[in-house]
């Protein structure tokens, strides 16, 4: 292979490379919780999970913003004892959390103090199959008693080979802050890909 083809098909995998996590990406739900109740403590809890048969879809928690009491460390359930929380509900504020979807719930409660505004991304990767799962953001005084109606501030629901629904209280807002894919994604990706066949072919002819 000489330089010059050497060269242009470096530059096909790099322009492939660069537009294939866009062009593959979910949407970022950018989640605001717009709390009252200054002065108080409480909990925000993170939860996802469903019945038995739920597919295992993923839910990533990045970007935390807001007043978290940073004495206490968040609490996983389920928990493998080691107290950084399990193949299924693991993390930490600053890197994130991750929860798994199952039968039984996947938790991470973090302490905070209200009365101003919390904020992070969420982002699913979708089973392929099984029952739908709740992802639910819950709101706590410190005796563990729901401040919202309901018992959840937001729900997403998740449904395997599908999509992601979301209802919530008047306190919480979501702004999707990437959708599908755009069109120059996966208009880059495609071209990659035919110039790369068309090298081929001119390849196998010579």
């Amino acid at each position: 292979m000489n330089f010059k083809n050497f060269f242009l098909r470096a530059v096909l995998a790099l322009s492939i490379l660069a537009a294939a996590p866009a062009a593959l990406a979910g949407p970022i739900y950018r989640v605001t919780l717009n709390t009252g109740w200054a002065g108080q403590s409480g909990f925000l809890d993170l939860s996802f999970g469903g019945l038995i048969g739920a597919g295992s879809s993923v839910a990533r928690v990045t970007g935390f913003q807001g007043d978290f009491d940073t004495t206490v460390d968040p609490y996983f359930e389920p928990d493998d004892g080691s107290g950084q929380g399990s193949e299924r509900a693991n993390g930490s504020r600053a890197g994130g959390f991750t929860l798994v979807a199952g039968d039984t719930l996947a938790l991470v409660s973090q302490a905070v103090r209200f009365g101003d505004s919390f904020s992070f991304d969420l982002q699913f990767d979708i089973a392929a199959a099984g029952l739908a799962s709740d992802f639910g953001i819950g709101l706590l005084d410190e005796n563990l008693n729901p401040l919202t109606w309901g018992d959840t501030a937001l729900r997403f629901t998740v449904t395997p080979g599908g999509g992601v629904e979301f209802v919530g209280a008047e306190l919480a807002s979501v702004q999707i802050i990437n959708d599908v894919p755009e069109p120059s994604d996966w208009a880059l990706v495609l071209t990659g890909l035919v110039l790369i066949g068309s090298m081929r072919r001119l390849q196998s002819r010579s």
